[in-house]
């Protein structure tokens, strides 16, 4: 799964949650639209309507807004809640494999960024929170969805994307070296970016990124980069990432 970063200018409200405690799973309900069209759609209407991500029928991941701030996508769980816009070929709302397995690993990295489980309500959908039959596949036919009376549809899923961290986290433990970014480079889209002693707000600042410019990041947790430089971390949700060396 690679994720590309097309951050909004419009129907961005840029302000950070104060804590996240869920996932939120949507539909577009915009049949054989593309993740980039539905991007376009939420940087140009006048609707105040976006998503931090938007998953293609290709299983491509645009990334709209930095998961750590506010979408304009889930009502009253706005404030709480990341949210996932998928696409879909047709009426019916079912994801095409590409589009499942894609929600099913961003969904299970947001669930172990987080601290989430999806089970135990770490994963919701936009129907929890106010009825809507969105996202369609996952929304009971007794309620105006696709799934089946008894859920069939959404429990799979939560289980999917339960499997996929237990996976991962077995991978890591295998093999911890993996997990070790390569080299890349990156180039700063804020005016001002603070770099921290640590990997989180929760740590000092100790210097400042005021260039715009292009940095080597040699080591990340969850959407920290440490600098090259060694003079700290910077939060890569203000940066875009432009190359990786080999």
């Amino acid at each position: 799964m690679t994720i590309t970063n097309a951050y909004l200018t419009h129907n961005r409200p840029y302000t950070k949650r104060s804590k996240t405690t869920a996932i939120a799973i949507h539909w577009v309900a915009n049949p054989g639209s593309s993740a980039m069209a539905n991007r376009n759609y939420f940087q140009n209407t006048d609707v105040e309507v976006s998503a931090n991500y938007v998953i293609g029928l290709e299983g491509e991941v645009i990334c709209c807004i930095p998961d750590a701030e506010v979408a304009w996508c889930t009502n009253q769980a706005n404030a709480y809640t990341v949210s996932i816009e998928n696409c879909h070929p047709n009426w019916t709302g079912e994801f095409r494999a590409a589009t499942y397995r894609s929600l099913v690993e961003l969904t299970a990295q947001l669930c172990q960024k987080y601290r989430l489980h999806p089970e135990t309500g770490g994963v919701i959908r936009h129907y929890d929170v106010t009825g809507k039959d969105c996202p369609k596949w996952f929304v009971p036919e007794n309620h105006g969805g696709t799934d089946t009376r008894d859920g069939a549809h959404w429990k799979k899923f939560l289980k999917d994307v339960a499997n996929q961290m237990r996976q991962s986290e077995k991978e890591s433990q295998a093999n911890p070296s993996k997990n070790l970014p390569k080299p890349y480079l990156v180039k700063v889209t804020a005016d001002v970016l603070n770099i921290r002693k640590g990997a989180g707000t929760q740590y000092p600042v100790v210097g400042t990124i005021q260039d715009r410019g292009v940095y080597t990041i040699i080591d990340a947790c969850n959407n920290w980069g440490f600098l090259k430089s060694k003079a700290g971390w910077i939060c890569l949700d203000y940066t875009e990432k432009r190359s990786q060396f080999f």
